[in-house]
């Protein structure tokens, strides 16, 4: 029988909110090997709001960062259908739907395919939907409880 997966820590003891303290470093960045541009970041930043600080693992941080970069990209996509229109004229004159459509209809669904990922298997490594929400509230309000507090006049708690 293989052994079991040990549970994962209560947040809403005080060794749990002392591990959240210590995996909060502020801002995250995105991988440095998924490189995002000015116009990524807002949706960047979206995207990450999504979990705690410290829910974040490196594989999740790099679908992130794609996520947020196809955003951007679906967002320029349909700023320039807008601006050309749903329809245009064949080479021949005759009305034809816009080519982008296909274009903005993949992106869209790349996009909720790489939504979807980033939950991939959550109750089998975070629990029940219920207990997950629980946590994830407790660690973010722990994490908020603690925003500003980057002067360095208080210790912070580290796990080492």
């Amino acid at each position: 029988m293989a052994p079991r997966k040990p549970r994962k820590q209560r947040i809403d003891s005080v060794a749990g909110a002392v591990a959240t303290m210590a995996k909060d470093g502020g801002v995250i960045r995105p991988p440095a090997h998924v490189q995002l541009e000015e116009q990524d970041e807002p949706f960047w930043r979206s995207v990450i709001a999504e979990f705690a600080r410290s829910e974040w693992t490196d594989h999740q941080l790099e679908l992130a960062a794609m996520l947020a970069r196809k955003m951007s990209d679906l967002e320029a996509l349909q700023r320039q259908l807008r601006t050309e229109g749903f329809t245009t004229m064949n080479a021949s004159g005759s009305p034809m739907s816009n080519p982008l459509i296909q274009s903005v209809r993949m992106f869209d669904a790349s996009i909720l395919s790489t939504r979807r990922s980033l939950s991939l298997h959550a109750r089998a490594s975070a629990g029940e939907p219920r207990d997950v929400a629980k946590r994830r509230a407790a660690a973010k309000g722990i994490e908020a409880d603690n925003a500003g507090d980057d002067d360095d006049l208080l210790a912070r708690p580290s796990l080492q």
